[in-house]
């Protein structure tokens, strides 16, 4: 009897430990590996990349990745990282997300799962939002208002989104609507009541719209749209106002020639200054925002500052047009120069112009220049990277007060655009020997003006 005894309690304690042995063996692997969702990347119109880290033994999991999923969908999508047998200790991985929906909120999670088929998910999810096609219409400005049409600059070059636009070929057309009436530009069911416009870029990243057959001294309302794939998208209503009949601008010499550097925006610079008659020629000295030029020796005995400036009432704080800041004059927030007060136009018509800070930078960046004599003068070439073409700007300084300054040494030319962090100035192309930069300085000054157009 106590044989049995002895018998029934070696048998109780041999299935009490077979018991615990298969607690161990059911124990799952990934009880020993954390994961953690990281942040997200490189997040575009359908892609996206994700991150997470792993901690634990490689010999835990068989995979890792991040599951996913659009917001307020059921299910989730699990995308394993790649070459999982590097992870060790704590790793870091990421995953390429693809074929996601514009203009999106999405949802997402590292993971891992072991040898058996189990998973386990990060604690914490994390979120994020695929780019919008209406990014692409901040790439857009009014740079031309004439008397009877109006011109619409397109530049995407800088804009992250479209390099993922033009390689996924998604279905998508751009465009402008104007109309008399600021409620025909919005629309309605998908639908304009105003005029509209389709735009291409055959050419690469830049396009132009023009607008014609309009009215002289008209304010129209106008927007910008973009539609891809069904949906569209469609900027704030902007406006423009023609020219009056009265403004009468003048003509170019008859020397004058719009030169092809061959640049990627596809401008045209003028060979010689305003108020020049041959490139070697100073020209004359305009404030910027003012039509009327003034002589390089000072001989016509004008003033140049903030007492004779024609946008200002006395100060730098007093600006009465193309003010950004209502701390320095009555607000406007006009940026770009209008063509009532472009020195190029009103001296020059046509479509000449006065060009961008961005253009002046295009000419710096996308040219080989040096300083140079040409006939006697001293000056800055630029030269095309692709055709070989040129053009020259003379050192005629600026004229500050009553005086010339830095005549020979150094280039002053201004720019149609305001400094927008401080409204009292614009900006300037400047060069001298082995330097040349672009700039800001007061309004005021006397600077040359090199006409552009397309």
């Amino acid at each position: 009897m106590r044989s049995l005894k002895f018998f029934i309690c070696l048998l109780a304690l041999a299935l009490g430990m077979g018991a615990c042995n298969s607690d161990e063996e059911q124990t799952t692997p990934l009880a020993s590996v954390e994961v953690t969702t990281g942040i997200s990347l490189d997040v575009g119109l359908t892609s996206a990349v994700l991150q997470g880290t792993v901690s634990g033994s490689a010999k835990s999991y068989t995979e890792v990745g991040i599951c996913y999923s659009q917001e307020n969908s059921s299910g989730m999508n699990y995308i394993p990282a790649t070459d999982i047998e590097h992870y060790s200790g704590n790793s870091s991985f990421s995953v390429a997300v693809n074929g996601l929906i514009p203009d999106a909120n999405y949802t997402y999670c590292a993971y891992a799962k072991d040898t058996q088929g189990n998973i386990i998910n990060a604690e914490e999810q994390k979120s994020f939002r695929t780019c919008s096609p209406a990014e692409l219409l901040e790439y857009n400005r009014m740079q031309w208002v004439a008397l009877r049409d109006a011109t619409l600059c397109w530049d995407l070059s800088e804009c992250e989104i479209y390099s993922e636009v033009k390689t996924e070929h998604f279905q998508m057309t751009f465009g402008m609507v104007w109309s008399l009436n600021k409620n025909d530009v919005i629309p309605s069911n998908n639908q304009f009541s105003g005029n509209t416009r389709t735009i291409n870029f055959n050419q690469g990243s830049t396009a132009t719209l023009k607008l014609t057959y309009l009215s002289p001294s008209t304010r129209y309302y106008y927007a910008t749209f973009v539609n891809m794939n069904g949906a569209l998208y469609v900027s704030s209503p902007g406006d423009l106002t023609t020219l009056p009949e009265s403004v009468n601008p003048g003509t170019a010499p008859s020397g004058v020639v719009a030169v092809d550097l061959g640049l990627p925006s596809g401008v045209l610079w003028a060979n010689m200054n305003v108020g020049a008659e041959k490139e070697e020629d100073p020209g004359l000295f305009f404030a910027w925002g003012e039509t009327e030029g003034y002589l390089q020796d000072g001989s016509d005995d004008h003033r140049f500052d903030w007492a004779t400036y024609k946008w200002c009432k006395g100060s730098r704080s007093s600006q009465t047009k193309y003010c950004t800041n209502s701390s320095y004059g009555t607000y406007d927030n006009k940026v770009n120069i209008d063509l009532t007060d472009d020195a190029a136009y009103i001296n020059w018509g046509e479509n000449w112009r006065m060009p961008t800070n961005e253009e002046m930078k295009e000419l710096v960046e996308m040219t080989d220049n040096r300083w140079t004599t040409q006939n006697g003068v001293e000056g800055y070439v630029f030269i095309s990277h692709t055709n070989g073409k040129s053009i020259f700007l003379p050192a005629a300084g600026c004229r500050v007060s009553e005086s010339n300054y830095e005549h020979g040494t150094d280039c002053y030319y201004w720019a149609g655009t305001l400094d927008e962090e401080s409204p009292y100035a614009a900006h300037y192309l400047r060069f001298y020997v082995g330097k040349v930069f672009l700039a800001s300085l007061f309004r005021y000054y006397g600077m040359n003006v090199r006409p552009v157009r397309r």
